[in-house]
């Protein structure tokens, strides 16, 4: 973005200005994406045009997913802490502040759209769909989110611009390095309460030298265990940001002409920002909504609003480049536009795997595509293929109870069901009462061609000989990435779920780049192994089994206080699943 001559668009889930990207000691050393963002849109000459949407429904959904922190600016910074936690005093009033300013068109070139998804469209996106019943399941549809991430750099200039499609969300509790050390303090810190609370809280610990006489001053030995105290007391009531797993692309040449179709596209169907105010009466009076809205539209001064126009006299061939290698296509999961271009690239790549198939997904919980495996490899028995299909699937432990379900109906399909603990004895005592099947074993399933593993991803404390429970850590995935033989790949914002294949717009890549594809699976199985695999086109029983060996390990490790080998654990859940969610 600083390298950008002209035009920065930006399409994410949530945008919090007060993060830093590129960060030095701490999670607040170095310039904060706002700032980043006003350094361009300012400079002279030539400031750069930028165009930032993101998805805002309403003060409800603020609260619950603080996507958009410091969004209703000065007088309200709070909504969405109370859930989910408060940052530093300094990055509380900055992202208000931020937020107030471009709201209010205080900052020259820098232009803000929000955009919802019409509720009038569920019936039509769910058509053919299994959703889950019930109060809980009702109420999460009816939010559909836009979760497309992307950015593009410079379009009018087709020789200079550069894209991306992007699994990372804007939001600092989403930063992180891709060694995803144990409690990394250049992760954000978050607060359970307003900071400047909590600061004079923790100096109420311990003894009080506040009635001091006059000159007073504290030897070194009390003010070090004063300190102490005062941190220990911080300590308790925050933490530091989780690690996370995630991936991105970059991308030239013709793609960024689709790229654009769609930024142009939601742009035009995005709004001004809304007030508080006017986020309320959007729930108790309607017409109010509309009547301040258009006056509002028609005060505020449209930047540059011939650019659309003006992007569409510039043909797809500029965009050609002379060497260029790969191809690639955009796909979408767009309601607006009945669009499930996603759902088909995954259905495509599973129907076309004959070696193996990995999938790094934030949520591994769409049951269709798991029935999809298990048809495709039958078909390819029967047809006389009878090579083993391995599938590597590495997920997180979901993030509520709400989930669980979901990611049971596949792991049981995948032979996984032993994975989650109570949903598993549930099923067995069922098919007993019954006297049905129960969930197929990984053997079974081994012998019909298709060998699982299913894990997920965790880091630990390199300080210590004996570690305790708490020097053990998951690591977040919120990747959406699937690779199939080393031939073709997808990334993107989607995830394996409903919302993604269905409710909510999203944004992913397919490419048959054969050595992207590879490489992309030695780095990323490098990276939570330590093995990069076979060579390209490769037997991958190997690695599958050294996968298998390697997790195991780990179990034992983390029961012996010992340092993990690698990332790898097996998937497992031991809770009571919560009423499922959408």
């Amino acid at each position: 973005m600083e390298s950008a001559k002209h035009s920065v668009d930006i399409i994410t889930w949530g945008f919090d200005p007060g993060m830093v990207l590129v960060r030095g000691k701490s999670a607040e050393d170095g310039i904060r994406y706002g700032d980043l963002l006003k350094k361009i849109a300012s400079r002279t000459p030539n400031p750069v045009k930028v165009r930032l949407l993101v998805w805002h429904d309403s003060a409800v959904t603020q609260k619950l997913m603080k996507n958009n922190p410091g969004y209703y600016g000065r007088r309200f910074p709070y909504i969405g802490c109370a859930m989910g936690g408060y940052f530093s005093e300094s990055h509380q009033a900055y992202n208000a502040e931020w937020y107030a300013q471009v709201c209010g068109d205080a900052i020259p070139n820098i232009h803000f759209h929000v955009r919802k998804v019409p509720i009038a469209l569920l019936e039509k996106s769910l058509s053919g769909e299994l959703a889950p019943t019930g109060f809980m399941a009702q109420v999460t549809q009816a939010f559909a989110t836009h979760h497309q991430k992307m950015l593009l750099i410079d379009y009018e200039n087709p020789v200079s611009a550069i894209g991306y499609v992007m699994g990372h969300n804007s939001v600092t509790d989403f930063w992180d390095t891709s060694a995803h050390h144990f409690r990394d303090v250049r992760r954000e810190r978050i607060y359970h309460m307003e900071h400047v609370k909590l600061q004079k809280a923790a100096w109420k610990e311990g003894e009080c030298y506040d009635s001091a006489g006059p000159g007073y001053q504290l030897s070194s030995q009390q003010q070090a265990a004063k300190e102490r105290l005062v941190q220990s007391y911080i300590d308790k009531n925050s933490h530091v940001v989780k690690p996370y797993q995630d991936v991105s692309c970059r991308l030239h040449g013709p793609i960024l002409y689709d790229l654009n179709h769609n930024f142009c596209q939601a742009w035009g169907k995005s709004t001004r920002p809304t007030s508080l105010f006017m986020d309320t009466a959007w729930f108790f009076n309607p017409p109010i909504k509309r009547i301040v809205k258009k006056a509002g539209d028609w005060l505020h001064d449209e930047m540059d609003p011939e650019f659309i126009a003006r992007r569409a006299k510039i043909p797809l061939s500029a965009f050609r480049l002379q060497n260029g290698l790969h191809n690639v296509q955009l796909l979408r999961t767009e309601p607006q536009h009945t669009e499930k271009t996603i759902k088909e690239c995954y259905a495509n790549l599973t129907r076309q795997t004959l070696r193996y198939i990995f999938i790094q997904n934030q949520y591994i919980q769409y049951e269709p595509w798991a029935e999809h495996l298990i048809e495709c490899v039958g078909r390819l028995r029967s047809a006389g293929y009878l090579k083993p299909i391995y599938v590597f699937i590495l997920t997180s432990t979901p993030e509520n109870d709400g989930m669980d379900v979901p990611t049971y109906d596949v792991a049981s399909k995948v032979g996984r069901s032993e994975a989650m603990k109570v949903e598993h004895e549930e099923a067995l005592k069922l098919a007993r009462e019954k006297k049905s099947k129960p969930p197929i074993t990984t053997e079974e399933l081994a012998e019909r061609g298709i060998n699982v593993f299913m894990g997920s991803l965790w880091t630990c404390a390199r300080d210590k000989d004996r570690l305790q429970a708490t020097d053990y850590e998951e690591i977040y995935i919120h990747a959406k990435v699937a690779i199939v033989d080393d031939a073709a790949f997808t990334i993107g914002s989607a995830n394996l779920n409903l919302r993604s294949m269905a409710l909510d717009s999203e944004l992913n890549v397919l490419s048959e780049a054969k050595e992207v594809a590879f490489q992309l699976r030695c780095d990323l199985f490098s990276q939570c192994s330590g093995m990069a695999g076979p060579a390209q086109f490769g037997d991958m029983k190997n690695t599958f089994e050294k996968w298998l060996a390697s997790a195991s390990k780990n179990v034992e490790h983390k029961g012996e206080g010992a340092q993990l080998d690698s990332q790898l654990l097996p998937f497992y859940v031991d809770r009571k699943p919560g009423v499922p969610v959408v």
